[in-house]
């Protein structure tokens, strides 16, 4: 099973890591710990990026595996604009790839999820 760890961490705490990784990395030694994954500094703010709307396209891209965008947005009763935006945000969080696939009337892009479960954590 892929977990995608979404954390909460203050923006301090963060830029100290950063810090300490880039020390390191300037005495040619490497990081013991990699400053990786999604990082917020609430959770209002994860709030803000994952909405109710695209955890739910989110879930229905996981089970349900839509062969495009537009059988997507007709399952969750959505316009096609705002599904591929939000497509676009999920895609940039590391949550969603597409795949090309043929159509009746051409290419499609399919949504597929890359993790099966999402786990917040807070620091």
């Amino acid at each position: 099973m892929k977990v995608k760890k979404i954390r909460i961490k203050s923006r301090e705490d963060y830029s100290n890591e950063l810090r300490t990784v880039a020390r390191a990395l300037d005495r040619g030694v490497t990081p013991k710990k990699a400053v990786t994954g999604e990082y917020f500094e609430s959770l209002d703010a994860v709030r803000v990026v994952l909405t109710d709307k695209r955890l739910e396209l989110w879930r229905a891209i996981r089970d349900k595996r839509p062969d495009s965008i537009s059988s997507l947005a007709k399952m969750v009763h959505r316009g096609f604009k705002a599904v591929y935006r939000d497509l676009l945000l999920l895609e940039s969080l590391g949550l969603i790839t597409f795949k090309k696939t043929k159509g009746k009337r051409g290419d499609l892009q399919a949504p597929v999820s890359l993790v099966d479960e999402l786990q917040l954590a807070v620091a």
